[in-house]
């Protein structure tokens, strides 16, 4: 029974040495998913109190639905690709001045600009 039993679980380890894994899952692209996480967002100029800044460059960040079956188009997608494009300039903050939302243009259903300052404070 003892020798059956090995011989059975040397069967099953080897059969599977011939198997390789491969995952879609890049570094690069799981840098890209936390990007927006790196840059905070400044809800109010009293945060900024007692804190030095540089403002680098104002950002917009834009979510568009092309067509009704299309995802809709939310503020929040708007400004995690404004905190994106942030990031990209090396701040570490964002301030948002407005978003815009317009109905039926030319290239989009329903789409949100969102408008902000992209920052670096010092901690």
């Amino acid at each position: 029974m003892k020798f059956w039993l090995l011989g059975i679980s040397l069967l099953g380890l080897t059969a599977c040495t011939g198997v390789s894994f491969h995952s879609n899952l890049d570094p690069r692209n799981v840098v890209e998913y936390y990007k927006p996480s790196s840059v905070e967002v400044i809800e109010n100029d009293t945060d900024l109190d007692n804190r030095a800044y540089k403002v680098l460059s104002h950002v917009n960040g834009m979510a568009c639905q092309l067509n009704d079956r299309d995802y809709i188009a939310t503020e929040s997608d708007a400004r995690t690709n404004a905190r994106i494009k942030a990031s990209d300039l090396g701040a570490n903050a964002i301030r948002f001045g407005k978003c815009v939302r317009i109905e039926n243009s030319p290239a989009c259903k329903v789409s949100i600009t969102c408008y902000g300052d992209a920052l670096v404070v010092n901690e």
